[in-house]
């Protein structure tokens, strides 16, 4: 049983605020759970875009709310009272009236804290050359992935991974690691208070790629492969660079940029786009120029 309606005060309620493949993994394992423990769960997607989510939901008889305002967020979860809120690929920051409604709130992070805060942590596990990667499970504070780390799942970076690739590899370390702490909080003694770190000593990523998506020639080969991978991850757009003309291409990997080359020993030339349309235009003022 698994729905507000068979639930009584004894039960444990707990509150998921997600999206994405990483959520859906998570609420499987909550089912599992939930056929052993007095359960209620709350579902909570930040818009009504999420359709993969709410799909879901309704397949496994779950209660679920689009909250596109924090507001929304607050009143649906005030109303639930939930023992535990869980986070997992939340778009947006969760608000102190919110983290206040109960004792235990947690997030899902992409990466092994302390490593690659904030965004776009598939980019940076693979630009950064890094050997594993991960899920960390932390309390969560007003600051971004800041707060006391509970468990990590960690999993070894392939030499060709892709963010598409590491994408999937990580919904599913959300699931192991989702099953683990709701496990631990089911358990008499509740979560543990977490391992504390100096949060000021480590970077946070915001949501931009270095050199705006385009890859620069003076880099080595294996730093321009890395880049490349970093930034695979379709419906979205790839790396890009110029041709010995000037011309911006997709790139979707290091054989693809070189092709770009005149040679295989010529770089391929970068050209600012700014420069670019300079000298198109004085072509077009100065045609003898041209010839």
């Amino acid at each position: 049983a698994i729905t507000s309606s068979t639930m009584s005060d004894d039960g444990r309620r707990i509150a998921i605020l997600g999206q994405k493949a990483a959520v859906i993994r998570a609420l499987q394992e909550y089912v599992h759970l939930a056929r052993t423990h007095v359960l209620e769960v709350l579902v909570l997607t930040p818009d009504n875009t999420c359709t993969d989510v709410k799909c879901t939901c309704d397949a496994l008889g779950l209660q679920m709310s689009a909250c596109d305002t924090d507001a929304a967020v607050f009143s649906e979860l005030q109303r639930f009272r939930p023992h535990v809120i869980v986070s997992v690929l939340w778009p947006r920051r969760i608000q102190d009236d919110v983290l206040g409604l109960c004792a235990d709130c947690i997030n899902f992070h992409p990466s092994l804290l302390p490593r690659h805060r904030g965004s776009m942590t598939q980019f940076w596990v693979i630009f950064d050359g890094d050997t594993e990667a991960g899920v960390t499970c932390h309390r969560m504070v007003w600051e971004f992935d800041a707060g006391r780390i509970l468990r990590q799942t960690a999993f070894p970076v392939a030499v060709d991974e892709t963010a598409l690739s590491l994408s999937i590899k990580i919904a599913g370390a959300v699931a192991d690691c989702f099953r683990q702490v709701l496990r631990d909080f089911l358990q008499p003694a509740g979560l543990p208070e977490g391992k504390s770190w100096d949060v000021n000593a480590f970077p946070y990523h915001y949501r931009r790629l270095p050199k705006k998506g385009i890859i620069d020639p003076e880099w080595p080969d294996d730093k321009i492969d890395r880049y490349i991978r970093a930034t695979y991850f379709p419906p979205h757009a790839p790396a890009k660079a110029f041709d010995a003309c000037g011309v911006e291409h997709s790139v979707r990997s290091i054989y693809e940029y070189k092709a770009l080359s005149t040679t295989a020993a010529s770089p391929v030339k970068q050209v600012d786009p700014e420069v670019r349309q300079e000298q198109q235009l004085g072509r077009k003022q100065h045609p003898s120029q041209s010839r």
